[in-house]
């Protein structure tokens, strides 16, 4: 059994995904009837990932919102009140789900949008759950399947298919841009495989479980996790099991994120005598404007880390 076996269990199969497209499509072109009518359509996105996406497909037919500010972390995240202002005329909101960014559903009823509004990707991208254990006991779904870019990929012919509905006429439009973002997703990882083939370590530690997809398309091994729950210390026998990952005889190379308090990942690479790599996963900030510069972003600190 290989690392890609041991940190890949997927759920959702592919009939049950294309009928959960569908129904929430349905939902969406019969919830926007009462809406005030606006110049162009809106919609929004919970995440920088999804809204460069989305916002890259709508071109100039919609006026696209990002609602989590870069830097900021998604699972800490609380709504302001120019949040929900901004989504009231919002006619679709593209969710992560999968318990990253819960609090969309509550924000699109306070800006009076409503529940069906709220488009939850996740679940259609072929999600991982993380082997039992490793980051708690019970279940455990990654989010953050962009860092996969096949899956990113995917992400785009359901974004397509969204806009399409809200917006029939733009269909063919939405549908070439759509191939061609593909396209840059593809050479993208293509790229990625090439360079990760040359890469001696292959055991990964990251601050919290945002890795695995990452990691089962490229063959590492997610081997720990540092914050099992965001924002909850570990405890101390996690820890000490930690510094036995970092210090083993295959060491495990430790990541930290900018979203995250560097001040627990900075003591324990200090404690095991190591370097802790800080590596963004949202993007958004200086240098990772786009989902490819998010991604090289990443993949930089990977040439580095796992050479």
């Amino acid at each position: 059994m290989g690392p890609k076996d041991r940190v890949t269990t997927r759920l959702v199969p592919l009939g049950v995904a294309v009928v959960v497209t569908v129904a929430a499509l349905a939902q969406v072109s019969c919830s926007g009837c009462a809406r005030r009518r606006l110049a162009r359509p809106q919609v929004a996105a919970t995440v920088f990932p999804v809204y460069d996406i989305v916002r890259r497909l709508a071109g100039d037919r919609l006026d696209v919102h990002l609602i989590l500010a870069p830097g900021l972390d998604a699972h800490s995240y609380e709504p302001r009140p120019r949040d929900v202002a901004t989504l009231a005329d919002s006619s679709l909101i593209f969710a992560v789900g999968l318990e990253l960014d819960g609090w969309a559903q509550d924000l699109a009823r306070s800006a009076g949008a409503g529940e069906a509004r709220v488009f939850e990707m996740g679940p259609l991208m072929d999600p991982i759950l993380a082997p039992q254990g490793l980051i708690r006991t019970e279940p455990f779904i990654d989010g953050h399947f962009w860092l996969d870019p096949l899956r990113a990929e995917r992400a785009v012919d359901v974004i397509v298919e969204a806009l399409g509905a809200l917006d029939p006429v733009g269909g063919p439009f939405y549908r070439g841009r759509g191939e061609e973002l593909k396209r840059s997703f593809q050479a993208l990882h293509e790229d990625i495989a090439s360079r990760a083939a040359r890469w001696s370590s292959r055991r990964i530690v990251s601050f919290h479980g945002s890795l695995f997809y990452f990691a089962s398309r490229y063959d590492l091994e997610v081997v720990g996790v540092v914050e099992p729950v965001p924002g909850q210390e570990p405890t101390a026998r996690q820890l000490a099991a930690l510094l036995d990952l970092l210090r083993g005889p295959e060491p495990a190379v430790l990541f930290s994120e900018p979203q995250m308090d560097d001040v627990l990942a900075d003591a324990l690479a200090r404690e095991a005598g190591v370097s802790a790599w800080d590596i963004d996963p949202m993007g958004g900030r200086p240098g990772t404007e786009s989902y490819e510069r998010l991604m090289r972003q990443v993949v930089a600190v990977m040439d580095q880390a796992l050479r």
